[in-house]
């Protein structure tokens, strides 16, 4: 594996396991929840600036139902990231407090609990459309049965914690469990990304299926 491939990887990685630690605020909150939000944002840039030959092709290129979507969710991942960061300024209270806008506080809550909702929804919808499905007939059935069962699971704790509410803004607060411990909360977000990972994971397969069916009449 290439060096830059395995960089790649890393940063990925470090971006989704802050995004899992941010998400449960109350178990990491105060400075240590700012310098994650700091980090990540380190991350989002150094994905980016890695990523760059995505901008390069941008406005290249026949658009299929596939790439359209991609390119969708990547520019609304930036915009929500974007205002996730914006309201983080409006809203810090220990590292970047000198940095913060007087009087914006209760907008900064509203815009920086949607904000992260949707960076949180769309970051795994990112990821979907580019896991590879394992080769091996073992290992897909291993894949199936461990992404299915976790976004089953997914499903249960996005309607038990009402994510939909912070998605939305129908609520003005987050309401957090304090009597969880921070790796059963973790699994248990990374199961609801689970459920927004397989949904453009299996839309990336389906698509691919048509595609390759289309082509095959064709030639026939």
């Amino acid at each position: 594996m290439k060096p830059i491939r395995i960089v790649k990887i890393v940063i990925d990685a470090l971006m989704y396991l802050s995004f899992l630690l941010l998400m449960g605020q109350h178990l990491a909150s105060g400075a240590i929840h700012e310098w994650l939000g700091i980090g990540l944002f380190v991350c989002f840039l150094a994905h980016n600036a890695l990523n760059y030959k995505w901008y390069k092709v941008l406005f290249k290129g026949k658009y299929t139902a596939q790439r359209g979507v991609q390119t969708a969710v990547n520019l609304l991942l930036m915009i929500s990231f974007i205002a996730c960061m914006v309201s983080a300024l409006m809203i810090s209270g220990s590292v970047l407090r000198e940095f913060r806008i007087p009087g914006t506080m209760m907008l900064g809550r509203k815009l920086h609990m949607v904000s992260s909702a949707w960076c949180f929804v769309l970051m795994s919808l990112h990821l979907g459309l580019h896991i590879r499905e394992p080769k091996g007939k073992a290992q897909k059935i291993c894949f199936y049965i461990v992404t299915l069962s976790a976004s089953v699971y997914g499903i249960y704790h996005f309607l038990v914690r009402r994510f939909y509410e912070e998605l939305f803004l129908l609520t003005e607060f987050k309401a957090f469990d304090y009597d969880k411990l921070l790796i059963e909360y973790l699994f248990e977000t990374a199961c609801i990304s689970a459920l927004f990972v397989m949904l453009t994971f299996l839309f990336k397969k389906i698509s691919k299926s048509l595609k390759e069916k289309r082509r095959n009449e064709k030639k026939s």
